[in-house]
């Protein structure tokens, strides 16, 4: 059996600074051996949610993927005279970039778009999205941007993330010689992946029932993400069909043909052993069950695609 993932005790004097960005609880800290003394950001999962394991798997699905993602380690917090609580630390980004939100970029390029509409911002579209990558303004930057969305993209239906929001993506620039360098961000903030607001039990939205009734395609092609394919529709499709939807498009669909390679990385063998190594009070048999079927059922979906 392979051996578990490594839990960090984050301790009280380690935090620098809250975050404010975000609807979640959480802060930055220090430990004490990252190489280049950088912060981490400890995370507090919404409550009667796995998004702390969820955060976890995510992260190393995208290291079988080869997918550039912050590192996250599974975390947990003890404040003075308080219980203990679980959660997910994840790896700040170089210190000398500046983190520039999609909502930031789509609203320089366009005033018009309302930065500040976090939820149902029907023109927040994937069409916007990669035409926003023309900022780099150097054609093979921009075509080699556009090419790594597609992976994250790709990712993200693997996982079923439902959160890729305006928010949770960008660019990371620096000043240079008076001007903005920089590149496409890291996929970061994948917790609403995986199923990880479900119970195992009771209701008709739970994991039990999906798993011995229904199946978790009903789960996964009902969701519905953060990214439209048009301005009109009322509500955005899952990021299963996102992908199915980019892959009939002349303009983006060769960047999804050779991102698709990344899904040969991800037998069922892999995604098992992966799953396993979260710590057996963190996750119930039931949890491990659905999360397996589900990214093995939206990667098998994905192959389809692109046969």
């Amino acid at each position: 059996m392979s051996p578990q993932y490594l839990i960090m005790d984050v301790h009280a004097d380690r935090q620098t600074e809250p975050e404010q960005m975000g609807s979640k609880q959480k802060f930055w800290l220090r430990p004490p051996n990252d190489p280049d003394g950088r912060e981490w950001i400890f995370k507090f999962p919404t409550k009667n949610t796995g998004e702390h394991w969820a955060e976890k798997i995510a992260y190393e699905i995208a290291r079988k993927m080869r997918i550039v993602a912050p590192a996250v380690v599974l975390a947990q917090y003890r404040a003075p005279n308080a219980e203990l609580r679980r959660g997910s630390v994840t790896r700040r980004f170089p210190s000398e970039y500046e983190l520039y939100h999609g909502n930031q970029i789509l609203a320089g390029l366009d005033p018009h778009y309302t930065s500040e509409q976090k939820f149902k911002q029907r023109i927040h579209t994937v069409q916007r999205i990669f035409d926003s990558m023309r900022i780099f303004q150097s054609d093979s930057v921009t075509t080699q941007c556009r090419g790594r969305l597609a992976e994250y993209f790709i990712f993200d239906a693997v996982i079923g993330n439902v959160d890729r929001h305006h928010e949770n993506w960008g660019v990371l620039r620096k000043r240079v010689q008076g001007q903005w360098r920089g590149r496409l961000a890291q996929t970061f903030d994948r917790a609403s992946s995986l199923g990880r607001e479900l119970l195992d039990t009771g209701g008709k939205r739970s994991r039990e029932r999906y798993l011995c009734e229904v199946g978790v395609e009903k789960y996964t092609e009902k969701a519905r993400g953060a990214i439209f394919i048009a301005e009109r529709p009322a509500r955005a499709p899952s990021p299963l069909e996102l992908v199915r939807w980019c892959v009939k498009q002349a303009d983006c669909r060769q960047f999804f043909e050779k991102a698709s390679a990344r899904l040969d990385l991800l037998d069922s063998e892999t995604v098992e052993d992966i799953i396993s190594k979260v710590p057996a009070t963190w996750m119930t048999s039931t949890t491990r069950a659905f999360a397996r079927d589900l990214v093995c059922y939206n990667r098998d979906q994905l192959r389809e695609i692109f046969r």
